[in-house]
């Protein structure tokens, strides 16, 4: 009992902090970077297994029998029995890995620290990455010798490692919430103190024990009132930068929970109360306000209320008001009803904090405030909206950077644009506020909704006049469910002075777009004569960012990818080509290596591409995030328990297939999903994920069983495989998704499942190890 729950706390541990550390990177850098926080604790978790591999592997340690008694190898009690092979007495026994678990505990809070200590700028890169890299690698390390002195209860104990890190999915959404980020990451050292208790209770270690625990007690108390473990964004990040610029600026309030971080800071000039940040980048303002439309009323003349004066008291939707200041400007330029669609709960309570300073502009009555996803309450409504209004939700900075090329967005993809497109109403438009590097995509979007003719008469894009290096000027791109007349399109010509037209119909359109609309090239010619990717944007492959050819990504972003991998495989290389034990038959070892090589790569690709279509679904990747991980690890668990009676090749299969079953049906399934409620949608994703988290959870712990016996490395080696290959799976799924999309990353999983049910047979056919 006591290893099992060690094994719990260890993993529970190791999710929490995972997940926590994304929302941490997700403030002090950008949301693009947190695959380093995940990469990072799968390569510390493989890297763990290989270390306590080569500890036990060094030659001479080996326990013998007494000369004569003719024991050889083995002492006189660790002779096989009934045809079963043992491996010797490993080095690191259950106090060892005790010692291993409290290190994690102390090494936990050191991390956070370190990125508390040196804010991030561009060359503490490494650091990020390696800090973290420590309590991983010492959770894998913990983890393996547990597995390998328990080696003959690995399903037991994987159905453990897999029950604690689904609980650990679930349990970091209210620890954000409740705690915050950084205390969230304190408060999980006590699991692995709790994991060290379980596998020892040495006077030592208790003292040990008792110490840290009083340790993290005086840490998490001063993370609340002080600085000490307050993380602070790093120098690219707008909020440090814009407060740096304005003398008396200062945060009020910050709130955490599992969409996002937010700060309130105040001390900006009028008319802005209050300038909200969102992981401390992109930003929202709270607009002073009496509350008056009347005192309002010089909102008309902003650049942002333009496409308003294509319509007459509309019925306006706002997707992601922020702050609010969309409603505003809506209100001030005649709508009679606004609905605002927020996804974040945090954001609308601290809107509505400022009350009566910002003109209750949350609890009017012409406002309705629905918190919610977008997609979602368009698939649900069947309303009508005379103007449906997206403003830009990141910033300038994070956009130019080229690391969102990795980020996933499903307001911008073409099957979004036709959920907006009919629910406008005859006179009705979209408008889309964003940046001039934004217009391919809207206008490749728009053609693939309704064709080149259809779209050029209903498009208008103009430029805002104004603008920096720093803060380029905004674009309006507007897509009209009818075709734009003739005084219309003379009125953005004339009248919009503080415009400048990039597209209007019929009296002008920028280059490429002239040759395009007049019938010189085809649509097909310009996407491929166009030095960027400027083709439509699917839900199956939603990275709406990723503009740079031939990948998708940035030069620089696609080398440190490539970084990451190419030392990963060149370490595998070097360990695969030195574990085989000498003297033993080779093909059962090839075998375990595809096996478990197998294993670690299908594993991570699946799971990446059900949380990509189960995003949509749900609403929020984070979110999103722990749903996935609770379900798919939990019925993980269940698999680890039915291991023993399943074959290995069997579970692999069945996997296989219900991946190609997934890949064809889920793009078709989850749109079709959208309409139902939260609690209904949340059901179904336990329903969809379950079945093939069951089949997933049975092929490693089966084989780990196996481990050890008639020439194959002990377990810690083939866990450190499996983690390993995880990191470069993870990094190929993303390559893959981005340029073929999530369906052909299902595949893929499945197609390696296959690989591995082909090498299982050898494996499989092995006995399981005994004690």
């Amino acid at each position: 009992m006591r290893p099992r729950l060690a094994v719990f706390l260890l993993t529970f541990a190791g999710l929490v902090f995972e997940v926590g550390l994304t929302r941490i990177y997700s403030a002090t850098i950008w949301y693009h970077f947190t695959f380093v926080a995940i990469s990072v604790a799968l390569l510390g978790w493989g890297l763990g297994g290989f270390v306590v591999h080569a500890v036990q592997a060094r030659p001479g340690r080996a326990r013998r029998g007494p000369r004569g008694s003719g024991a050889g190898h083995w002492g006189p009690r660790e002779r096989p029995s009934r045809g079963v092979e043992r491996s010797p007495t490993p080095i690191l026994d259950l106090d060892a890995g005790a010692w291993l678990a409290l290190s994690v505990a102390v090494t936990m809070p050191l991390c956070l620290w370190l990125v508390v200590l040196f804010p991030f700028r561009l060359e503490r890169l490494p650091l990020y990455f390696f800090a973290p890299l420590l309590p991983f690698l010492l959770d894998g390390m913990a983890l393996s010798v547990v597995f390998d002195r328990h080696r003959a209860r690995a399903g037991s104990l994987y159905f453990a490692d897999l029950t604690g890190a689904s609980l650990g999915a679930i349990a970091i959404v209210f620890f954000l919430q409740w705690l915050g980020g950084e205390r969230s990451l304190l408060l999980t050292a006590l699991a692995p103190l709790g994991a060290a208790l379980a596998l020892s209770r040495r006077r030592a270690l208790v003292a040990a024990a008792v110490t840290v625990a009083a340790l993290l007690a005086f840490a998490i108390g001063s993370s609340a009132t002080g600085a000490m473990f307050r993380v602070t964004p790093g120098t690219l990040k707008a909020m440090r930068r814009q407060m740096a610029e304005t003398p008396g600026a200062r945060v009020t309030q910050t709130g955490w929970n599992a969409y996002s971080r937010i700060d309130a800071v105040e001390g900006f000039p009028p008319p802005y109360l209050a300038r909200l940040y969102i992981d401390s980048d992109a930003w929202t303002n709270v607009l002073e306000w009496d509350g008056r439309l009347e005192s309002a009323a010089n909102l008309r003349s902003w650049y942002r209320a333009l496409p308003f004066r294509f319509t007459t008291r509309p019925e306006t939707l706002v997707i992601g008001p922020g702050g609010g200041s969309d409603v505003l400007v809506a209100l001030a330029a005649g709508s009679r009803h606004v609905t605002a669609v927020e996804l974040n709960p945090l954001m609308i309570k601290f809107v509505r904090h400022y009350g009566a300073r910002a003109g209750g502009i949350y609890d009017r009555p012409d406002v309705e405030v629905v918190q919610g996803e977008a997609r979602t309450f368009i698939s649900r409504t069947d309303r009508r909206f005379d103007v449906i209004f997206l403003g830009f939700v990141d910033s300038w900075a994070s956009v130019a950077s080229g690391g969102l090329s990795l980020a996933e967005n499903y307001l911008y993809t073409t099957q979004a644009f036709r959920a907006y497109y009919d629910h406008l109403t005859d006179d009705g438009e979209l408008v889309v506020l964003r940046w001039n590097v934004d217009v391919p995509r809207l206008v490749a979007n728009a053609i693939a909704l309704l064709g080149v003719h259809e779209a050029a008469r209903r498009i208008v894009v103009v430029l805002e006049r104004r603008g920096t290096a720093e803060d380029p000027p905004q674009m309006i791109f507007i897509l009209r469910k009818r075709p734009f007349t003739a005084e219309e399109t003379a009125s953005v010509m004339h009248d919009w002075t503080t415009a400048r037209p990039v597209l209007v119909p019929g009296r002008h359109a920028d280059p490429p777009y002239d040759t395009l609309f007049d019938g010189r090239i085809t649509f097909d010619q310009l996407v491929a004569e166009a030095p960027r990717k400027v083709d439509p944007v699917y839900d199956d492959s939603p990275f709406y960012f990723a503009t740079e050819r031939p990948l998708g990504m940035p030069r620089a972003l696609a080398i440190g990818l490539a970084l990451i991998v190419g030392p990963v495989l060149l370490l595998l290389g070097f360990l695969v080509a030195g574990g085989h034990p000498a003297g033993r038959p080779d093909a059962p070892y090839r075998a375990a290596i595809v096996y478990f090589a197998a294993l670690g790569v299908g594993f991570i690709t699946i799971e990446l591409a059900l949380l990509q279509h189960l995003t949509l679904l749900l609403g929020h990747p984070i979110f999103t995030l722990s749903v996935l991980l609770f379900t798919l690890l939990a019925a993980g668990g269940a698999g680890a328990a039915l291991s023993p009676r399943v074959p290995a090749r069997t579970a692999c299969l069945a996997v296989a297939a219900l991946g190609l079953v997934y890949g064809g049906a889920l793009p078709w399934l989850v749109p079709a999903l959208l309409p139902l409620g939260l609690a209904a949608r949340i059901a179904i994703a336990v329903l969809l994920v379950a079945p093939i988290g069951i089949a997933m959870g049975m092929p490693f712990p089966r084989g780990l069983a196996r481990a050890g016996q008639r020439g194959l490395p002990p377990p810690p080696f083939f866990w450190g495989l499996n983690g390993t290959l995880s990191v470069v799976g993870s990094v190929a799924t993303v390559v893959v998704a981005v340029t073929l999309g999530f369906r052909a990353a299902m595949v893929t999983g499945a197609v390696v499942y296959a690989v591995a049910a082909m090498a299982a047979g050898p494996v499989d056919a092995l006995p399981p190890a005994e004690g």
